[in-house]
Order: structure tokens, then C-alpha cells, then sequence
């Protein structure tokens, strides 16, 4: 097997550590120069490497050797628009209240003279992001919030830029985007890492690849040859849930409690729809009806307003009062109970993990989702953890049970998330790209899961993906959000 000689970093202890969890450094490998993949499962180690990396060269007693060349090193996670808010927003659904986002921060406030300097133009014409300066920061959806945390990084000209699941919120074109910015960089000489949880997601330009598996760090090869696909099989095959896949379509836990939503014929409606932020009309002219047993599938461009959508759906927006909405044969705005409409709901997003804080364990997390809003917090029952750990069985999370949420990785903690939205098995599932940032076999797995339950309970469903591929078998229709004026298509 051919060896990557040309390192920028070098890992030199035996184990490399950051924060509660240690990795095994056998193999004595590092960070080549170019463009490196780390590559492995939920829960390998990818995020911490790439912490040590940034922020923890000397501490917990690792010893890493970086090339007189690299200066800056920048580290990039979706989590990271935090640090430039510094805003305290606890809880998901108060990023859509009017009262508690009038001190949040524009675009444009938080970036200042930056948003006007060349290399911030630059970068925004590639990824195509604009007219967003005058918009609240709680109010971009996923796939721009990702493009401005990616510029922002550009813009600082980092030596070694590390990106963790750079791809996950952003459209084919976005991606496209992403890409010829990164080739970009690779040809003005900046080293470049991806953490990625699916080896399908390497993109070709890439020139090694570092495997990871039960936090063991690889050593890197070079990217193309047989050697790379032969590890990267095998590695798929040890990784493999026993039984798993069978495990998905056997049986579903009991169902706790039931929605008196469940046999409404209109689940959703909305008729010439609009949504604005400030002078931005988001989207007019919309018209679209979701009838129960529909599993339907809404697609659109970064910006194009999905999320923002689906926010009117689940009643946290109250842009939705000012259209003709109906939810579960109700008209919105004739005195029916906000609660009521979200104990309904299944909903999961990529924000929602972002605002999601918790010092419970995850089995206490997945039984909160069994009970209604207002009686979330009291004392489990022995019949609720027989169904928590019934859950847990089936997404192969069983033995994160009696884990923190802030201990997990981010694919954990969105497992954990789409676990607490399945329990309840709700009247309807909104489901916004809820396979984000997950390895291929638990994509796979999970898709499965949720056909399974919309099968067995005549369930209907929204589901928001950017790539068919993430699309589960049950999917009957598509709303596809085509531009900003109306050209929406029904398939």
C-alpha cells in the first residue's frame, strides 16, 4: 500500500484525547498536505480529531507536530453560529416569536464592513448567497446559514481548514458551489479536511483519505486506489448492526396514548400563501393541500422557504395567522389550542438541535416525546422505558441510554432528536432533512424505520431532502418550491 510521506501535521502519543473522549493512535499516521478525508461511523471520533486539531494540539497530553507553514487553523461545524450570535435562545420554537427575537442579530449587524469587502463578495457570488444582510440570523434556513458560516471561514484565510459534514444543508448546486471553491483553495496551496460520515460524500478532488473506526485513527492513503475502496468495505462490513436491518422491519413499539387529530381528512392546507422578512417576500402564491395517509416529499432550493414553511405548519411561526391555513380540518386563528396542534406533530430540523439543551439522559430525552407539551417533565414510568428502550433497540442507540445529549456527537444527538419525534408515532411527521450528517447504514436504516411506521399507522408525512437518494420507499407525492413567485409542481 502506497504511504502519504508529505504531512503538514504529524500525531506523535500513542492516544490523542479532547475533552471525555480519547482516541487510539496506533497507527502514528497525520494530516497530509492537499485536501484529506476523515472518514468513518457516527460516533467514531472524526469531531474530536478535528478539535485537537484546532484547539487542542497541547492539551490532555497530545503531542502533535505541525509544519512551520501552518499558522491558522480553522474549524468549522454547523454549531458554530453560536459564537456569533451571543444571543440566548433556549428553545427551538422561540426563534420564530416576534417578542423574544427583537434584540437578535441581523446579518448584517453581526458581519459589518465584512459583508462589503471583496473577498466577502467573492465568496458570495459563488455560493450564490445574497440579500441577506437585513435578515435575523434565527430566520436563515439551514442551507444558508451553512454557506455564511463557510464564507465567514474563507474569508479569514486559514492555513488548514477543517470542515465538519461540510455538505449536509446544502442543494446539488450549493454543493457544485462548494466544491469549485474548495479546488479553489487546494490550488492556492491551503490544506483542506472534511469530516464526513459517508464515504459516499468524497468528492474526487480529494487526495487521501483517513479511515476511522471505534475511535482508531488510520492512517491516511491516497485516494483512487483499490486500497482505498478494499478499507473502506471492510470497514462498512465491521461496522454493520447485527441484525439490523431486520431489526427495522419486524415490529414497531406500543403506541402511548393517541391523538384526537388522528381521522381528520385535511391535515394541512394552504391557500395563495405568502411569507415575507421585512421587504423579502420569501414566497407568494402558494397553494397546497396534504390529505391524511400522504407521505409527500418538498423539495426546493437553499432559501426558497421549506423550512420556514413547515415552521407555519408545526404553529411556530405566526407568519401562519396571516394566511389561510388549515391544520387537521381547522382553520388557523378560530381558538383552537397551539398545544394540542404540536403534541400532533412529530418535527425534526437541523436547527432544532442547534437550540436543543438538555441535561437529561437520552432515554429520558426519547420518553419526553411521549407526552404532551404541558405534562413533559414528571417522573418516567416503567411502561414509558419499556417503550423508550424498545426505540432505542430498533435506531441501534441502546447504548447511548443513559448518555448526556452533550456528551453525543452530532449525528448522535440527531438520532437521539428523530427518536424523540418517532415515539409518539404522531398523526404527522414533518421530517426536514432529517438524515443529515448520518452514516449510510443508518440512512438506510432509519428510512426504513419510518416507512415502516407510516405503513403500519396510515401515517402521513412531510419530508424535506435535497437528494432522492435519502428519500424512504413511502414517499407518494412532491411539492417542489421552484423560485420565489409561485412555480411550485405537484408530481
Amino acid at each position: 500500500m502506497s504511504e502519504c510521506r508529505n504531512f503538514i501535521v504529524r500525531f506523535e502519543s500513542d492516544r490523542i484525547g479532547y475533552g471525555k473522549v480519547v482516541l487510539d493512535n496506533s497507527a502514528k499516521g497525520g494530516i497530509p498536505a492537499g485536501v484529506t478525508a476523515i472518514v468513518g461511523k457516527n460516533g467514531s471520533g472524526k469531531t474530536t480529531l478535528g478539535n485537537v486539531l484546532a484547539k487542542g494540539r497541547y492539551a490532555y497530553g497530545n503531542r502533535l507536530a505541525f509544519d512551520e507553514k501552518i499558522k491558522l487553523v480553522k474549524m468549522l461545524t454547523f454549531t458554530d453560529i453560536h459564537s456569533f450570535t451571543g444571543i440566548d435562545v433556549q428553545y427551538y420554537n422561540q426563534r420564530m416569536e416576534a417578542t423574544a427575537n427583537d434584540n437578535v442579530p441581523s446579518v448584517g449587524d453581526i458581519f459589518k464592513v465584512k459583508l462589503h469587502s471583496p473577498e466577502w463578495k467573492k465568496y458570495s457570488d459563488a455560493f450564490r448567497l445574497h440579500d441577506i444582510e437585513g435578515k435575523k440570523i434565527n430566520y436563515l434556513s439551514s442551507g444558508e446559514l451553512r454557506k455564511l458560516l463557510i464564507i465567514n471561514a474563507l474569508c479569514e484565510k486559514p492555513d488548514l481548514l477543517i470542515l465538519d459534514n461540510p455538505y449536509i444543508g446544502l442543494d446539488a448546486d450549493s454543493r457544485k458551489d462548494f466544491d469549485d471553491a474548495m479546488i479553489m483553495l487546494k490550488d492556492k496551496g491551503v490544506s483542506v479536511v472534511f469530516l464526513l460520515c459517508d464515504e459516499g460524500d468524497v468528492p474526487d478532488y480529494v487526495d487521501s483519505v483517513i479511515n476511522m473506526e471505534d475511535r482508531r485513527i488510520g492512517y491516511p492513503i491516497p485516494f483512487g486506489g483499490s486500497d482505498v475502496a478494499d478499507r473502506a468495505n471492510k470497514s462498512n462490513r465491521s461496522n454493520k448492526s447485527d441484525g439490523g436491518d431486520e431489526v427495522c422491519v419486524k415490529s414497531l413499539p406500543a403506541k402511548i396514548g393517541e391523538s384526537k387529530y388522528r381521522d381528520c381528512e385535511v391535515v394541512f392546507s394552504i391557500r395563495d400563501g405568502h411569507a415575507r422578512y421585512g421587504d423579502k417576500v420569501i414566497f407568494e402564491e402558494l397553494d397546497w393541500t396534504v390529505k391524511r395517509g400522504e407521505c409527500w416529499a418538498l423539495q426546493g432550493p437553499n432559501g426558497s422557504g421549506k423550512s420556514l414553511l413547515l415552521s407555519m405548519i408545526c404553529a411556530d411561526n405566526p407568519q401562519g395567522y396571516a394566511n389561510d391555513i388549515i391544520l387537521f380540518d381547522r382553520r388557523r386563528g378560530t381558538g383552537e389550542s397551539i398545544w394540542e396542534i404540536k403534541d400532533a406533530i412529530g418535527y425534526v430540523c437541523p436547527e432544532m438541535q442547534l437550540y436543543f439543551k438538555s441535561n437529561d439522559s437520552v432515554k429520558e430525552i426519547i420518553i419526553q416525546g411521549m407526552r404532551n407539551s404541558l405534562n413533559r417533565y414528571r417522573k418516567s414510568t416503567p411502561e414509558e422505558q419499556k417503550v423508550a428502550e424498545e426505540w432505542m433497540r430498533i435506531l441501534d442507540i441502546g447504548h447511548l441510554g443513559e448518555r448526556k445529549f452533550s456528551e453525543l456527537s452530532s449525528g448522535e444527538q440527531r438520532i437521539v432528536m428523530l427518536a424523540r419525534a418517532l415515539v409518539k408515532q404522531p398523526a404527522l411527521l414533518v421530517l426536514d432533512e432529517p438524515l443529515h450528517g448520518l452514516d449510510k447504514d443508518r440512512k438506510e436504516r432509519i428510512k426504513k424505520i419510518i416507512s415502516k411506521m407510516v405503513r403500519i399507522n396510515d401515517g402521513t408525512m412531510i419530508y424535506v431532502s435535497h437528494y432522492k437518494s435519502e428519500l424512504p420507499e413511502c414517499i407518494t407525492h412532491t411539492k417542489e418550491i421552484m423560485s420565489r413567485k409561485e412555480t411550485m409542481a405537484d408530481i
